[in-house]
């Protein structure tokens, strides 16, 4: 065994605490036997293992483990091996293809040195990979940087070498390739911005979106009408002032803080986590490829002219309830530290000018109130002029507060049997505090006809109404279907507020005059990251679910793709190893996976939890690789092996779904 150099028995194995370790093969198998000898070094710690042999003062002694080849199938029952110098020191890469060996282990190792190195970027063909370092690294997103990857990636491209081996790895590559491509080919363009809870993936999103809006100040006649001509017959770039002083810049740039406090909550990995997917459209009035090349310039123009954007699968579940480590949405916690006179306007004088985020059920106690370098009342006044910008102020400002009011309202409602009918459920009022008063001024309704709607559901039935009055249970149900139902519609509503004051469509000047082909994109979807708490819900499984079919994509346009390439082309290609996940996402997609039999058991009559995990393990008996039955798990728990790693098990009794027929009722 040896490497593209030379030097030899350089390898990796797998280590239950650290995931792989290098180390030396000392002895090959014999025959008849798949058993080997490796020698690996100890460390202090596990930032200092490092590949190769190289003199490190980390190091305490060696060891030899045996290892049996036979766990490493997928590797045709081989060690993977170290990209080293004949020094035994690591080869690192900008960009991982020109790795000699690639698999996981080389992808990590060589991701840990740069990281080590305060490097956070590199990149993998057209895939730029970001290793978060968790702190502000001063110059990496200066003006200066911004102007050499336009300049670089966008208008002086040079024709005979990769433009990319000009520049380091970096966020503003992708951005620039983007924008390049919009500009070059008259095409649309997306950005997908994944990874795992935590990762920077809401930064990352901020940082292109600030990049993106920048570079019209610095194209050729310097933030003029794109569609219009009037640029100068040469490419290069040159300063241009501020770009934020556009106001459309301004209300795309500042919409990103307004979804982060209304979707983004602390979690048990990340104090800013977004709770809600996004697909972020920038519109650009770009000139036509034909018209600038007329005018002697290979790159169009294109100027950012607003914005658009989609969202999905708000995780309302988490309105009225948390782990205890975490948070509910940021808005809940700035509304309550903003100050008591604007509470009071709020609240309309119904007595929380002094409160403490314990008074109200859905939100708790929390021993964190900074975000990210700022209070929770900091980040208040920030909301409110974010607000103001994209035109949600006076009475529909305080309309909008109140939906939040009421939501938190809901949570301190109690429910008890009714005394004089065990059937039926009343709302227990205190002659102190009277939580059902304080909600009923609030939503401008009788105390008398709230009671009935929580604690009764209406049924139609031949062509006459009912109604039913609803248990103890069934009533806090209802209660908490309604708190999440108004908070969800919040949200929508104001994404389309955003959307109503961003749209070039709406604002941008220069309107008129933008062809029958419309605006051109350049879209941003920020994606969940893979997902695994304590307790796992319905949310949980469409965000893993989303991640496989994205790590199916990454898949086949990586690695497949350029298998079936080489093969057609007949250029021979080395074994490349690639974990398929085809398997689980038929188990969860697949005429009789997860999602068809929850269908089907949310429509039954009476359908239920366990008889749903039952009938998905019944009939998905030939899924024992990604299906995982344990004997510690209930009887409404089933675990699925995710690509991602570990068995992620889903607690039914928590999901959302399978709630969703009688919540809906709860709320009609």
């Amino acid at each position: 065994m040896t490497t593209a150099d030379g030097t030899s028995n350089r390898v990796y194995i797998r280590h239950a605490q650290y995931g792989w370790m290098p180390g030396r093969l000392l002895s090959a198998a014999s025959e008849g036997s798949t058993k080997v000898t490796v020698a690996i070094r100890n460390f202090d710690e596990e930032d200092h293992i490092q590949s190769g042999d190289g003199p490190s003062k980390h190091a305490r002694g060696t060891e030899n483990v045996e290892v049996d080849l036979a766990d490493y199938e997928e590797y045709a029952r081989k060690l993977p091996l170290q990209n080293v110098n004949p020094k035994g020191e690591l080869n690192e890469v900008e960009d991982m293809v020109d790795l000699p060996f690639l698999h996981e282990a080389a992808i990590l190792y060589n991701l840990k040195s740069r990281h080590v190195r305060g490097l956070p970027y590199t990149r993998t063909g057209d895939i730029v990979i970001a290793v978060n370092p968790y702190r502000w690294m001063d110059g990496l997103y200066s003006d200066k940087m911004r102007e050499q990857y336009a300049e670089k990636l966008i208008w002086d491209v040079p024709t005979d070498i990769d433009a990319k081996s000009l520049v380091e790895p970096h966020v503003y590559e992708t951005s620039s390739l983007a924008y390049h491509d919009l500009c070059v080919h008259g095409s649309d363009q997306s950005v997908l911005v994944s990874g795992e809870s935590g990762a920077g993936k809401t930064e990352t999103v901020k940082i292109l979106m600030s990049h993106l809006a920048s570079i019209q100040g610095h194209f050729p006649g310097g933030g003029g009408e794109a569609s219009g001509g009037g640029a100068t017959a040469t490419n290069k770039p040159h300063k241009a002032s501020s770009f934020s002083s556009s106001p459309i810049v301004e209300r795309v740039l500042d919409s990103n803080p307004l979804l982060e406090a209304f979707g983004n909550a602390k979690t048990v990995r990340n104090d800013n986590s977004s709770r809600f997917g996004k697909f972020i459209q920038l519109q650009f009035d770009a000139e036509d490829p034909e018209h600038a090349a007329r005018a002697g310039r290979s790159v169009a123009n294109a100027v950012l002219a607003g914005s658009f954007c989609e969202v999905y699968l708000l995780e309302k579940s988490r309105v009225c309830g948390h782990e205890e480590s975490e948070r509910t949405f940021h808005v809940f916690y700035q509304l309550l530290g903003a100050p008591a006179e604007e509470r009071e306007k709020i609240w309309d004088e119904l007595g929380y000018d002094d409160v403490d985020q314990e008074a109200f059920t859905f939100v708790g106690y929390s021993d964190t109130d900074t975000i990210e370098g700022k209070t929770d009342g900091q980040r208040w006044n920030d909301t409110v002029e974010a607000l103001a910008i994209v035109g949600v102020k006076d009475e529909t400002f305080l309309s909008l507060m109140r939906s939040i009011c009421v939501v938190l309202q809901l949570g301190n409602l109690s429910f008890a049997p009714d005394p004089t009918d065990e059937e039926k459920t009343i709302i227990e009022i205190e002659e102190d505090n009277d939580e059902l008063g304080r909600l009923s001024k609030l939503m401008g309704m009788e105390s008398n006809d709230v009671m009935k709607a929580l604690t009764e559901r209406t049924i139609e039935a031949r062509g006459e109404v009912f109604k039913v009055p609803l248990n103890e249970a069934k009533a806090r149900d209802a209660r908490d279907a309604f708190a999440k139902e108004i908070y969800a519609r919040t949200f929508l509503w104001l994404v389309r507020k955003i959307n109503e004051a961003t749209r070039a469509e709406l604002h941008y000047e220069g309107r008129d005059r933008v062809g029958r082909g419309g605006y051109r994109f350049i879209g941003l979807l920020d994606i969940f990251g893979f997902e695994s708490f304590e307790v796992n819900r319905y949310e949980q499984l469409c965000i893993n679910y989303a991640n496989e079919k994205l790590q199916q994509k990454f898949t086949s346009d990586i690695f497949r793709s350029v298998q079936a390439e080489y093969e057609f082309e007949g250029i021979e290609l080395g074994e490349v190893s690639f974990q398929d996940n085809a398997d689980v996402l038929e188990l969860i997609e697949g005429r009789m996976g997860l999602i068809a039999v929850l269908n089907e058991e949310c429509v039954r009559p009476k359908g239920c939890d366990t008889a749903f995990v039952s009938k998905v393990y019944a009939m998905n008996k030939d899924s024992t690789e990604c299906l995982v039955q344990d004997n510690f798990f209930r009887d409404y728990e089933f675990g699925i092996k995710h690509y991602a790693g570990p068995v992620v098990s889903y607690a039914l009794h928590s999901f959302s779904y399978l709630a969703l027929k009688q919540n809906t009722d709860c709320c009609q």
